[in-house]
């Protein structure tokens, strides 16, 4: 017979009741162990018990889910979450995490709405700033009513220290007058010139080579506290796992291996978008790609379409591959048992890969090779202009997409960058979820390492509430993109996802119920668990490492 010794201590938020139970078997001493964490609901995401009110956390695992806490196997202690959901953490399944870190510390252009305002935004950062290079993120410029400030005025405002503003999107940016006489920019494609001098603003090739020579320039503790800033902030926000993307092009291999190496709160999954298998394979990694550029963004006018931009006619934007080369990539890729993913955001990208995969399973059928893809769940990033008449094939492939639905809240209103840029009838159709759910296509959703996206509940409600009705998805559809749809991206939902005994327990815990309110935006997380441990908020449970 056990005895329960209820020692309540006093905790705050949401209603929270932390209790520790002390069992004790009469005539023997017996350790009993694992939290018991209630709510008013548990949302489980299963196919069988899809509801409960109590789940008990052992170690890493979930161990028991059930209506009545009464019934629970033996505890040590207990979590009453009044008020509060519980549900499986999310996952961004496409972060940028340490450029979202400086821009949560730092230089956030998200808010410019005009290049005088944006000039005097980087005027004040640079005046209290220290850093040797003044990097500002969410770079905007559609709908200015005035022009972007010029490189002269940039070098006029930094205080000598260099400038580099990215795009929203990553694929351009904006530069002083220093900084574009001192990178080595000579040859670069890419370089804006207006009256035969350069506006300091860059694409393609120049943009990636000015934003290497940035990140050279940096602070090394600068972006550590980027790093530490952005896992804390995902945490904050019931996220449990993010897939960061990095490579050569973006924040470098210093950068990479920081995130490979470190300690962190929360799951941190590694991808290199490079053609270089050696660099994940070298480290223990299963994934490569990821942000592996076949084209660019519509902001820049650098994806590439099929027909021409509405906006500039006869230019269609480039692919950065021939069909040759990455047919011979993902072969490599497949034979060497590992999972692939690649950026696409324009419908002639987005054909490229799904042609060329193709390809590969018609070079490999004789050793199944169609099975071989299936089972490495490769992956296509963004697919903004994704045309319906390769969805059979992309669902015969077992490929996945990882989208990103807040830049639909973003840029696809009247008037925004996809009306601009594909003009009212391609821009009715981009970013389908409703067509890929019904196809079977396994969708994951992530934030693209924009500050505002980060918050899951947004990447939710705008797939749900789409100016073109016919693309939207319901709340638990979205929900599903945002937690299970990552795990599967990732070939982890064996262990980890939905919410039952047995799989690993990544939770997060949300106050009122944002699984079914009429706006699910501003129902602040309480409580992230990531593999048994605590990464945000208060419980008897172990602390996550580096929180």
């Amino acid at each position: 017979m056990i005895v329960e010794v209820e020692v309540p201590r006093e905790r705050g938020g949401c209603g929270v009741k932390d209790t520790l139970v002390i069992p004790q078997r009469r005539g023997t001493q017996h350790e009993v162990r694992g939290t018991l964490i209630t709510a008013d609901r548990v949302v489980t995401l299963g196919h069988a018990r899809t509801q409960a009110r109590a789940v008990l956390v052992r170690g890493s695992r979930v161990v028991w889910v059930g209506d009545d806490p009464d019934h629970a196997p033996a505890h040590r202690a207990r979590l009453a979450l009044d008020g509060c959901v519980i549900g499986p953490a999310f996952v961004d399944a496409h972060a940028h995490m340490t450029t979202m870190g400086m821009s949560l510390r730092g230089l956030d252009l998200s808010q410019a709405r005009s290049g005088a305002e944006l000039l005097r935004l980087v005027a004040a950062y640079a005046a209290q700033s220290t850093s040797r290079v003044i990097w500002g993120h969410g770079l905007d410029p559609h709908g200015y009513p005035d022009d972007l400030p010029t490189a002269e005025q940039l070098a006029d405002v930094a205080g000598g220290a260099a400038v580099y503003l990215a795009r929203a999107d990553g694929h351009g940016c904006l530069v002083d007058q220093h900084t574009l006489r001192s990178a080595p920019l000579a040859r670069a494609d890419g370089v804006e010139v207006d009256a035969g001098t350069p506006t300091g603003v860059l694409r393609r090739e120049a943009n990636r080579i000015m934003r290497r020579w940035s990140v050279g320039a940096m602070d090394r503790s600068h972006l550590a506290e980027a790093r530490r800033v952005a896992v804390r902030h995902a945490a904050s926000l019931g996220v449990g796992s993010v897939h960061e993307m990095g490579g050569p092009d973006l924040m470098g291999v210093d950068d990479f291996d920081a995130w490979v190496e470190g300690e962190w709160p929360i799951e941190v999954l590694p991808f290199w978008g490079d053609l270089d298998l050696a660099v994940p394979i070298e480290r223990d990694l299963r994934v490569v790609g990821g942000d592996l550029f076949l084209d660019g963004s519509l902001g820049a006018r650098t994806a590439a379409l099929d027909e021409p931009y509405h906006d500039r006619p006869g230019h269609h934007g480039e692919l950065e591959f021939d069909d040759d080369n990455l047919v011979a990539w993902f072969t490599e890729v497949t034979r060497t048992g590992l999972q692939s993913a690649v950026h696409a955001v324009g419908d002639a990208a987005v054909r490229q890969a799904v042609r060329c995969w193709a390809k590969v399973a018609e070079n490999l059928d004789r050793d199944g090779g169609r099975d071989m893809i299936r089972r490495g769940r490769h992956r296509i990033e963004h697919a903004d202009v994704l045309p319906v008449d390769v969805l059979d094939d992309v669902a015969e492939l077992g490929l996945h997409i990882s989208g990103q639905p807040a830049y639909e809240g973003r840029w696809g209103g009247p008037g925004g960058v996809y009306e601009t840029r594909l003009g009212p009838e391609r821009a009715a159709g981009t970013n389908p979820f409703r067509a890929l759910a019904d196809r079977g296509i396994g969708v994951a959703f992530g934030s693209d390492g924009d500050s505002y996206a980060a918050d899951p509940w947004r990447t939710v409600w705008h797939a749900e509430t789409r100016r073109h009705a016919e693309h939207a998805v319901g709340r638990l559809e979205a929900v599903s993109m945002s937690t299970l749809g990552g795990r599967s991206a990732a070939r982890q939902d064996r262990y980890v996802g939905v919410v039952r005994a047995g799989m690993r327990a990544d939770l997060a815990a949300f106050e009122g119920d944002p699984y079914a309110a009429d706006d699910p935006r501003g129902h602040p997380a309480v409580l992230t668990v990531v593999n048994g441990r605590t990464a945000y908020g208060d419980a008897p449970l172990p602390d996550a490492p580096g929180r």
